[in-house]
């Protein structure tokens, strides 16, 4: 199953091993929270260790999305072609 964002109560996630990230909290997994001063992003590794990034206030959470799979991809997970496709279609 691929990759998709699905809504949170703060925001949006995606496990990037296909998981439904709003059923479960699975490993690689980013999550985009939404606060007074605009997106977090969280990239959960999959050794536990996370990275958290201010990505600022923008005009709607697909900017803060791409944001976060560039820096998933970034981080090298091994989830390459995931995170692509996550750049590469719309977004939910």
């Amino acid at each position: 199953m691929p990759s998709c964002w699905c809504k949170t109560p703060d925001g949006w996630a995606v496990n990037l091993d296909g998981t439904d990230a709003s059923a479960e909290f699975s490993l690689p997994r980013i999550e985009l929270h939404s606060g007074p001063s605009g997106w977090t992003c969280v990239c959960h590794r999959r050794n536990g260790t996370f990275v958290k990034l201010p990505l600022g206030i923008g005009a709607s959470a697909e900017p803060a999305k791409h944001a976060a799979a560039e820096a998933m991809l970034a981080l090298g997970t091994g989830y390459d072609a995931q995170l692509l496709a996550l750049l590469t279609r719309p977004s939910a």
